[in-house]
Order: C-alpha cells, then sequence, then structure tokens
C-alpha cells in the first residue's frame, strides 16, 4: 500500500475510523480504486489519474453529477470530496459489474435504457464533454507526450470531422447530457437496482455515442442495433441506424486517442497489464478493414 493511499485513509474520518483493510479493485483502466472496509461500513477510494486535466473537465463539477444521479438514485452515494482533484470516496454497492450475457436479459436491458434516459434529462452544470472533445484532448494530450501517431490515423480525423459537422444538425439529441462511459463494466447490478459509476468524462453531449457504446463494445448484430435502438426511441428509424453507425466509427478512434494518450502518460509503468499503444493500434487497424466494434 504506497504512502499515498495511506495519507488518504489518516485524512478522510469515516475510512480512518474503525480501519479495518484495504484492498485494490480491478476493472478501471484510468485510476486506482481501492475498496476500503471500516468496521461499520464499506467504501470506494479513487484515486484520480491526470486525463481530466487533458480534457478540460473539472472533478469538482463531476463530483456534483454524481451527487446529482446518486440523489436520483442510480450512483453511490459521494462521502468525500473535499480535494475532488486528488480523490473522492463514495459507498460501495454490493454488486456484480455488468457482462455481455446479461444482455439476453430483457429485464436488465430495460434497467440500462431507464438509467440512460434518466442521464440524458439531467441538466449539465455548464459541462460539456462531446465525443470530439475528447478525440481532440486525448490527442494533444498524446502529442505532449511526443507519442508517435500511428499511420492512418489522420484519414480516420478526417471522417470524424465529417461526422462531427452533420451531426451539429441534429439540436435535438446532440445538446444532452450524456455519462460518455456507459461500458457495462461502470454498471453495478445489485440484483435490484442498476448503479452507474465513474462518471468522470460526463458532459453535455450526443445521446448517439452514448447509445453507441455497449454495441460497439459487445458486437451487436445489425438485428441487435434494430432493438436496441428501438428500446430506447420506442420505435426504429433508418436514419437512427445510419447516425448508430457513424457513432460507432467515432467510438473506434475515440478508443484509439485515449490508447495513443494513456500509453504516453503511463510510460514507464507497468500499468494494468494493459497495452494502450497496441490497443490503439488495434482500432486503426479495425477501422481500415471496415469493422466499427471492438
Amino acid at each position: 500500500m504506497n504512502m499515498k493511499v495511506e495519507e488518504i485513509i489518516r485524512e478522510v474520518p469515516e475510512l480512518n475510523n474503525e480501519f479495518v483493510s484495504i484492498e485494490s479493485l480491478r476493472g478501471g483502466l484510468s485510476n486506482q480504486t481501492y475498496k476500503v472496509q471500516t468496521r461499520e461500513h464499506t467504501y470506494v477510494l479513487r484515486i484520480n489519474s491526470r486525463q481530466n486535466e487533458y480534457l478540460n473537465l473539472t472533478r469538482r463539477s463531476e463530483v456534483e453529477m454524481m451527487k446529482k444521479a446518486s440523489r436520483e438514485g442510480f450512483a453511490p452515494h459521494v462521502i468525500s470530496s473535499n480535494v475532488p482533484e486528488q480523490f473522492v470516496v463514495t459507498e460501495f454497492v454490493e454488486g456484480r459489474m455488468l457482462e455481455k450475457d446479461d444482455l439476453k436479459d430483457d429485464h436488465i436491458k430495460g434497467m440500462i435504457m431507464d438509467r440512460l434516459k434518466r442521464i440524458h434529462r439531467m441538466e449539465g452544470n455548464g459541462r460539456t464533454c462531446s465525443p470530439y472533445d475528447l478525440i481532440h484532448g486525448y490527442l494533444k494530450g498524446a502529442d505532449q507526450f511526443q507519442v508517435k501517431q500511428p499511420d492512418g490515423l489522420n484519414r480516420l480525423l478526417h471522417r470524424v470531422e465529417e461526422i462531427m459537422h452533420w451531426r451539429s444538425n441534429d439540436k435535438e439529441y446532440n445538446n444532452k447530457f450524456c455519462h460518455n462511459d456507459t461500458f457495462l463494466c461502470n454498471m453495478i447490478y445489485t440484483g435490484q437496482q442498476l448503479q452507474i459509476i465513474d462518471w468522470e468524462l460526463s458532459g453535455v453531449g450526443d445521446v448517439f455515442f452514448e447509445l453507441a457504446i455497449i454495441p460497439f463494445t459487445n458486437r451487436f448484430s445489425e438485428t441487435d442495433e434494430r432493438e436496441w435502438l428501438k428500446l430506447y426511441f420506442g420505435y426504429f428509424e433508418e436514419e437512427a441506424f445510419h447516425i448508430l453507425q457513424d457513432m460507432k466509427f467515432v467510438s473506434m478512434v475515440r478508443e484509439a486517442a485515449w490508447g495513443l494518450f494513456y500509453s504516453g502518460l503511463t510510460k514507464g509503468e507497468n500499468h494494468h497489464d494493459f497495452d494502450y499503444y497496441k490497443h490503439a493500434e488495434y482500432c486503426i487497424q479495425r477501422m481500415e478493414q471496415g469493422i466499427y466494434q471492438l
């Protein structure tokens, strides 16, 4: 256990009071996350990476959104956020991360859609984060770390630019608050409830980018994607299907940009046994083959 974690535990009364144990939590590839056990309660301590500095997203506004979602009943309670730039402590939600097989369960799919719709109705507190902001922020950071840009990336960025201009005409779905990180691993199922964690990329953005996250990471078939859109909108439109394909493309470029950025940020560290640069190259290769799924 490094000194930083010990210092935080000493600083935060809830963690320090009758402290029992701490263990590292698996799952996230961006921050360090720990489960802290006291005699009475269990907490999650997240030590933040420097990602947000490069994305112009303040940790303070993230905590505000976490508190808002918690009041609405679908995010863990925030216990301590006095120094949100460095760390945040939330309650530990007893449950499990959703997995691909859960998407066969209509009840769980219905809960996911319910949460997405509620997130998209939230007021954004002036916090903006479009998929294009993410790509730009990650690539700018990768440049600062002098990460070599893989061949083929510029062509893909040109296509992203075209999609961005085209999507800017959609005033209804392109200006809503989004979580922007609704991967299955950020959804905790308690058996009754579905809680959404990791709000650091949240901000006003494009609903279709949010809707593309699960299909592009779980290799949905065309039929699955049509059903997915119908679940959200209540009906199916061919245009929505085409927008989803574009957003899967944007999602793949975002993944590549994220990989390049993190390969620079974590240089010299053995970080989670994950090769960020190879991940970026993999995404680009797949896009060059016309495949917009991980």
